[in-house]
């Protein structure tokens, strides 16, 4: 498990923008600590998963997928950088309202493209 969380945290890392020295100073770590939760070779407290959680702007339950089709379906496949992107900006906005809205852009925006290709 801790090495999926690694993994997680590699993607959103790199999402972001940020080196691995970066995520350690916002850390208070060293980055070998980081790589280290990065390559699964060191377990993560639960706080320090919350730090993590803080510095993305992610709810810490993000490292917890739920059982099911969705833990089926993230172990068949990694999330490409923009999609991990797109999934912590959603999480960003603010009110369901802008997050239906938001879908239905996006939706649009799907269905346009697929019409032109």
């Amino acid at each position: 498990m801790s090495n999926e969380i690694g993994k997680l945290i590699r993607q959103m890392r790199k999402s972001a923008g940020l080196t691995q020295m970066k995520l350690a100073e916002k850390l208070n770590i060293t980055y070998q600590q980081v790589q280290k939760y990065e390559y699964g070779e060191s377990t993560l407290s639960l706080n320090r998963l919350f730090q993590i959680a803080e510095v993305f702007d992610v709810p810490v339950d993000v490292f917890f997928p739920e059982e099911g089709a969705d833990q089926a379906m993230a172990s068949k496949e990694t999330l490409s950088d923009e999609e991990v992107k797109l999934v912590l900006l959603y999480r960003r906005l603010k009110g369901k309202k802008l997050k239906t809205d938001f879908l239905s852009m996006l939706e649009n925006l799907a269905n346009i493209r697929g019409l032109s290709e």
